[in-house]
């Protein structure tokens, strides 16, 4: 006859580690986003095809007021709803899309020397604090930040403000 052992202190604890180690993950994640990178989203699901978004929505044509594919469908939203991106993004893409088309290329012109391109310098240097885009190194608001950077003119600042500021808004989704 075989004695029953006693579950030691391990055993018992082992049971208690996976809810415990959930609870613990759960407590020390950052708060979620409201929704995904909008520019890391086109870049894995569509720039293969379709190439930089700014470039891609500056071939749209406008009419009415919404953009026009240059295909069969001619609805973006529809086209969209049919490719990849998941259902509830559709939308903010499409926002995306058309806040590109309505923007002439001067962060590729005026500031592609140094920086990438608006996305990434967004990433790496802008987070939200209280809701406002501010300068992740610094603390500073980007416009405090434009001030100081490189002699821009007023109108420059007065243009790739706006423009950070909404780029920010795609990636970080506040």
């Amino acid at each position: 006859m075989r004695l029953r052992q006693r579950p030691g202190l391990t055993t018992r604890l082992r049971g208690l580690t996976g809810p415990a180690l959930i609870l613990c993950l759960a407590m020390a994640a950052p708060a979620r986003a409201a929704g995904l990178d909008l520019h890391w989203l086109w870049d894995d699901r569509c720039a293969e095809c379709h190439g930089h978004s700014s470039e891609f929505a500056r071939r749209l044509t406008w009419r009415s007021g919404e953009l026009v594919l240059a295909h069969p469908i001619g609805d973006p939203l529809h086209f969209l709803r049919h490719h990849y991106p998941p259902a509830d993004e559709v939308e903010p893409l499409y926002r995306m899309l058309q806040a590109q088309a309505a923007t002439p290329p001067r962060f590729q012109v005026e500031c592609g020397g140094c920086h990438d391109n608006a996305a990434s310098l967004v990433r790496n240097a802008i987070r939200f604090r209280d809701g406002a885009p501010v300068m992740a190194d610094s603390g500073r608001s980007v416009s405090d930040a434009l001030a100081m950077h490189r002699g821009l003119t007023e109108e420059q600042r007065q243009f790739f403000g706006p423009l950070l500021t909404r780029v920010a808004r795609e990636v970080h989704r506040p």
